[in-house]
């Protein structure tokens, strides 16, 4: 396992290197390292332009495979990805809104897109769970069902305001399928905190989780408090979820295949999976942005439609290898 980890840990910073290197303009790897240690021509673009950008990207696959891990392990569903709640077209509906806002009322609400795509993904997953609830609980079938109508409802609010946003349709469409574009370091710290409380914590509870992945029945014979265990990993999967897609939009499939890629090399143990999931999160996601910004340079290809012509194949094939079909 430590052999698998360190190799994964490799590739991450190779890619993270990769990131810095290529773009508009490529930089060779001397000048990078050199404008760590002095200023250079390139000091300017390198720190304000490609280490957060690149930074960003990392944190957000590894905080949306985490999500989905422990969403997977919690609900015994391997199909589950961080979007579960309804927190995708929630925030979807916040951004469209603030665009819209900047184009009939003033342009610095399109500032104010994060603010609002968070709030309202929040306020999406918060209605699925009120819907869900059931007395002391939030059974599955009911919790996935609510994500479902949440996800409808908040879908044809955000087709009415793109209709409506008729000027700033190329801003809306690449909120949508997720762009990194316009990265600064003000972007880095509330995701950087979240996903890293996030990983902590649910690694921390790995062997409930491992045990919730056998079923709730078997977790509360073992001493799980099972119902406590969900609200606490739902809540703040949702809070380190809208933290990432506030900055970033909606990037799909990073959250659904990375932890079955980090099952299937790590093992089931949510103690190591977890961790590892990041590790192979983030490299997938840089990597898919490096993509997104030299495939068509100078034009940059939103980063979700990359991580969807990637994700799909795989997934395909990791569900053909394990023998599950959908």
């Amino acid at each position: 396992m430590t052999r698998k980890f360190l190799i994964a840990s490799v590739l991450l910073l190779s890619a993270l290197l990769l990131g810095i290197c290529l773009g508009s303009v490529h930089i060779p790897v001397a000048e990078v390292l050199r404008s760590v240690v002095e200023k250079t021509r390139w000091s300017q673009i390198l720190w304000n332009v490609r280490f957060p950008r690149v930074l960003l990207s990392v944190i957000a696959g590894a905080g949306l495979s985490v999500v989905g891990n422990a969403f997977q392990g919690l609900l015994k569903n391997p199909l589950v990805d961080p979007y579960l709640l309804g927190i995708s077209s929630g925030a979807s509906f916040g951004a469209v809104v603030a665009i819209f806002l900047a184009e009939v009322l003033n342009a610095s609400f399109l500032r104010e897109v994060p603010t609002l795509t968070f709030a309202f993904g929040i306020v999406a997953a918060l209605l699925a769970l009120i819907l869900a609830r059931r007395q002391n609980t939030v059974p599955v079938t009911e919790l996935i069902l609510s994500g479902v109508l949440i996800n409808i409802l908040f879908s044809a609010a955000t087709v009415l305001f793109v209709m409506l946003a008729k000027r700033n349709i190329t801003h809306v469409y690449m909120w949508l399928f997720g762009t990194f574009s316009g990265t600064g370091w003000r972007d880095i710290p509330v995701p950087l905190l979240s996903v890293a409380g996030f990983t902590i914590l649910t690694s921390g509870l790995g062997m409930r989780l491992n045990a919730m992945s056998l079923g709730e029945t078997e977790a509360m014979t073992s001493g799980v408090e099972v119902e406590k265990l969900k609200m606490l990993v739902y809540i703040t999967g949702t809070f380190t979820t809208a933290a990432i897609v506030s900055r970033t939009g909606m990037i799909g499939f990073v959250g659904l295949i990375v932890p079955h890629m980090a099952r299937r090399i790590f093992g089931n143990d949510h103690r190591i999976s977890i961790p590892t999931s990041a590790v192979l999160g983030g490299l997938l996601l840089c990597t898919c942005d490096v993509i997104s910004r030299t495939a068509l340079s100078p034009s940059e290809i939103p980063v979700g439609v990359i991580t969807a012509f990637v994700g799909a194949p795989v997934m395909f094939v990791l569900l053909r290898r394990s023998g599950r079909s959908v």
